[in-house]
């Protein structure tokens, strides 16, 4: 086919493009080199009526795009068409029979092969994005298993641009490679020579700004660390099976840090202990604040350090273990240079900073304010130039750096911008769009507000930042909510703490013990050296409460002064239109002065730089992907000149976590490339011969019948429900040589025979399944349908096979216990069978035995069970939302149908009056389910 009309302008996308033509390929690219516009390129050559091409594995949000890339490309109507569960059965037939290009949700299509809707012979071909995610119990491999099995000439052509994907495990590319049915693999990392070329033809126009961390971000960022390889020291002494040569600084700063622990931890999850387990969770934790150190403001950086002190806050009824880093001096440092960093209070004429925490988490239930006032009152008549906060208050409000730092770059692309103007250059390229690019749409809203409120090259005096002092504000109030909620929360705790009295050992005199206070007389030791050194340093929790009333009041009552100021943010509307002063405020956007601040949308960029064709780019925060697509985009449009402006934290975590996705990704692709020169990929053998008869006679064959001698029916078959094909369990039964049968069923999961059912549950099913009471309702179906009712708990093959953990095991058992449960489950369904699998793979062993015997289900049978009389047998329901409604409060297995049947959808049941939901389901259940909808989930 030929290649020179489709919009590949660069010389190593063509070559690629043609490598991967020829033949049924994986193809492995670096990312940020375009991968979405080859694999769309390649779908463009097959968007004819006469072929039928498949593509697996794609999200919703990213459908549109390919879709709109399509039409960018020449595609015509009807180009890339969706396929999901709101079309029919019947509707996705039609479909197939029309050919063309579908991009099909992977559970509906091999339920699709199974019922024979789509015949797999006439299928062109299949093409695999984000091949990554492909195991070897995911569907999308179940489908290519079928699809080589009885199709050889098709095509299978499978995407990837994460290469850090296939470095763990054993041959982990040889297995995905099996899993995708192909024996072809190119390899193009960012070092390739023909990427270099192409890409490296033109001199970067790049301007690298490094700007330094603020003091107090510097001492952060080291006390962070520092807590970090505490947490790591402890891991590495607690847990001696660990690989210790991973569990390092840098490649804890990643989020696939904790997979990999996680990964090593999970077969003995079980027996870790909860000081492992808290430990990985606090490493978590750290990450994110190194990571919103350098992305959040003070404000709220100093909020989510606050929601970290009341998550580790004991209560008398709940006791919870504390985080070890909090009890460290780093941890102090952390608490105590961020508060510094927001606001001081002033006593007289002199300056007090925020007081000093003496950081001690057994008495942080209450000490959520870290503002303390001084002789306040004393000086009340000099009012300040603060803005809404009271006299004795002034903010601090430290700037993030960068955000003066872009305010400097926009002044000097617009001086920049002017002087060419002014001068009458003639430039073709005329546009002078300035795109901004940030991490995520949180720090492009408060880049937004920003500058909207900044003047360029102007910066604010400490303190004076509006939005930092709204933020603050709405932080003070925030906190003033605080005592509310935690008295609605622990108002159990406190009356169980009201009520807990120790008799003294003389007069038998009764004393209380509060939370958050030490028993009366004891003694302990603090820092200081005394008792008073406590009391000195830190003021009573009341009294701190006190002091956030007084300036939540404050901030809420009339008084507080207000700023005239043309710069302030308040707006005053006059309801009179005035078309002079609407004409002289507003006015169509010029491109010349267009600013677009938008986040990182991995290949949705390539398309954004498409269209805006920006003259100036200023990357916020550094992002390897888009660096590529940058220089992708310069290299193809070679008439444009683009400007890039690279901010980055010099000696920060940001540069090192940068810098090391360069690293990681390099060595990914160095370790794949070896694996390629050295794996042994088996011969083009056809998958439907390997399972041939002789083998399928033995697994079909009972020796206990006659020795064997009377072979059982040829074909062994499990009647499967649609919506048991989200699990891993079908793919393994086909592999086995099992003939799944795929139904609507009302009752059950697997119908093995016409006596035996089985309900499949994993741990978490297990457990919401119990609470909600829809597992009882299930097994009462079973028991009355079937003579042998089976229930199947079936746990995660790489996890513990163990219910509980050492650690949750409780010195009483209580009828809410999971345990217990299950004993009332048993003794109220005596034929209920229980099944413990540890894994999918021996649920099929555990299937073959239990189907020895026994008959083959038959499926019409099987989907008629449970269906009232003169009910379809296929649903005409979408499953999804069926199993919402039944999961909902007041929905049993008798009424369901009525509801699906007199309401439209899931919104307009929610949207009923309790009259109309008693009136369709009973009093009872009507009022549970409209409560239900009417709840506060802050309540």
């Amino acid at each position: 086919m030929s290649t020179e009309t489709l919009p590949l302008p660069l010389p190593y996308q063509s070559q690629i493009l043609t490598d991967i033509l020829s033949t049924s390929a994986f193809l492995i690219l670096a990312r940020g080199l375009g991968i979405r516009r080859i694999m769309c390129a390649v779908m463009k050559l097959y968007s004819r009526p006469e072929t039928l091409v498949i593509l697996l594995n794609t999200p919703t949000g990213e459908e549109e795009y390919i879709k709109e890339e399509l039409l960018g490309m020449g595609v015509g109507r009807p180009g890339l068409r969706i396929v999901n569960n709101e079309l029919s059965a019947k509707e996705r037939t039609e479909l197939y029979l029309s050919g063309g290009i579908f991009s099909v949700t992977s559970r509906i299509f091999i339920v699709d092969i199974l019922t024979k809707r789509i015949s797999v012979e006439k299928i062109t071909g299949i093409i695999v994005n984000h091949a990554e995610r492909v195991t070897e119990t995911s569907t999308e491999a179940f489908i290519l298993r079928i699809f080589r099995q009885e199709n050889e000439n098709g095509f299978i052509k499978a995407f990837s641009d994460s290469p850090e994907a296939f470095v763990t495990g054993f041959s982990p590319l040889q297995t995905t490679m099996q899993c995708l049915q192909l024996r072809t693999v190119f390899i193009w990392p960012r070092f390739h020579v023909t990427v270099r070329e192409s890409l490296e033809s033109r001199k970067a126009d790049v301007v690298e700004l490094l700007q330094p961390l603020s003091d107090n971000m510097t001492h952060i960022q080291s006390a962070i660390v520092e807590c970090m390889e505490a947490c790591l020291s402890e891991l590495k002494k607690a847990n001696r099976s660990i690989d210790v040569e991973e569990l390092t600084i840098e490649n804890a700063m990643f989020r696939s840090f904790d997979r990999l622990v996680r990964h090593q931890l999970d077969p003995i999850w079980h027996r870790v202990s909860s000081k492992t387990k808290q430990m990985i969770g606090d490493l978590n934790v750290l990450r994110k604040l190194l990571s919103y150190l350098v992305t959040y403001d003070c404000v709220t950086f100093n909020s989510f350090l606050e929601m970290i002190i009341a998550s580790n806050t004991p209560t008398s009824v709940m006791s919870q273990q504390q985080s070890p880093w909090l009890f460290t001096d780093s941890a102090n440092a952390i608490f105590t240079v961020r508060a510094q960093a927001i606001l001081y209070v002033k006593c007289g004429a002199t300056v007090i900073y925020q007081r000093s925490i003496q950081f001690n988490p057994l008495q942080l239930a209450k000490e959520r304010v870290y503002i303390r006032k001084a002789n306040a009152d004393k000086d009340s008549s000099k009012s300040s130039d603060n803005f809404d906060f009271p006299p004795s208050v002034e903010p601090i409000l430290e700037e993030l750096p960068k955000w003066r730092l872009l305010s400097d770059v926009l002044y000097e692309i617009e001086h920049e911008t002017e002087a060419i103007n002014a001068k009458n250059v003639d430039d073709s390229d005329k546009s002078n769009v300035i795109l901004i690019m940030a991490g995520s749409e949180r720090t492009c809203s408060q880049l937004r507000e920003y500058l909207t409120a900044t003047n360029h090259g102007q910066h604010n005096v400490g303190g004076s930042n509006p939005i930092l002092k709204d933020l603050l504000r709405n932080y003070f109030r925030w906190k003033g909510a605080i005592p509310n909620v935690s008295e609605k929360l622990f108002k159990e705790d406190d009356k169980i703490a009201s009520d807990n009295t120790t008799e003294t050992g003389e007069g038998g005199i009764k004393q209380k013990y509060h939370r958050g206070q030490p028993p009366p007389n004891k003694r302990r030791r603090v820092r200081g050296g005394s008792s008073t050194a406590a009391s000195s340093s830190r003021p009573a929790p009341s009294t701190i409460e006190e002091e956030t009333k007084e300036i939540v009041s404050f901030l809420s009552s009339g008084t507080a002064p207000t700023d005239t100021s043309p710069s302030h943010h308040s707006s005053y509307y006059n309801d009179e239109f005035d078309a002079e002063a609407f004409a002289q405020y507003f006015d169509v956007i010029s491109p010349d002065s267009l600013v677009i601040i938008r986040p990182y949308s991995n290949d949705d960029d390539d398309r954004l730089l498409e269209t805006v064709k920006p003259k100036f780019i200023v990357m916020y925060q550094p992002d390897i992907g888009f660096v590529r697509r940058v220089e992708v985009f310069r290299a193809s449009n070679p008439g444009r000149n683009t400007r890039v402006y690279f901010l980055m934290y010099e000696n920060s975590v940001e540069e090192q976590l940068y810098l090391s996705s360069i690293r990681r990704e390099k060595e990914a692709f160095e370790k794949i490339i070896r694996e390629k020169s050295i794996m042994a990929i088996p011969l083009g053998q056809s998958a439907a011969k390997s399972i041939g008869p002789d083998d399928a006679f033995l697994r079909t064959t009972n020796t206990r019948v006659a020795g064997g001698r009377l072979p059982l029916n040829y074909e062994t078959k499990v009647i499967v429900d649609v919506r048991e094909f989200r699990s891993s369990l079908p793919s393994i039964l086909h592999a086995r040589g099992v003939t799944i049968v795929p139904c609507t069923l009302q009752v059950g999961d697997y119908i093995l025979s016409p006596r035996m059912c089985v309900e499949r549950k994993s741990v978490s099913d297990l457990v919401g399944s119990l609470n909600s009471g829809r597992l009882y309702t299930q097994c009462e179906a079973m028991s009355m349908y079937y003579k042998e009712p089976v229930l199947l708990i079936e746990f995660d093959q790489n996890k513990a096979f163990t219910l509980q953990g050492i650690s949750d095991m409780k010195a009483d058992i209580g009828v809410t216990d999971l345990s217990s449960k299950l004993v009332l489950l048993t003794l109220a369904f005596p034929r209920l069978a229980i099944i413990w699998s540890s894994s999918p793979y021996a649920t099929v062993e555990i299937f073959e035995d239990l189907k020895k015997s026994h008959e083959e289900p038959d499926a019409e049978k099987a989907m008629a069970i449970g269906v009232e009389e003169g009910e379809e047998t296929d649903s005409m329901y979408n499953a999804n939302s069926q199993d919402v409604l039944r999961a909902l409060p007041g929905i049993t297995s008798k009424n369901y149908k009525r509801v699906m049947t007199q309401v439209e959808n899931l919104k307009e049941l929610s949207e009923m009056t309790l009259e109309q939901c008693q009136k369709l389901i009973g009093d009872n259940n009507g009022k549970m389910l409209y409560e239900f909808f009417r709840n506060n989930v802050k309540d």
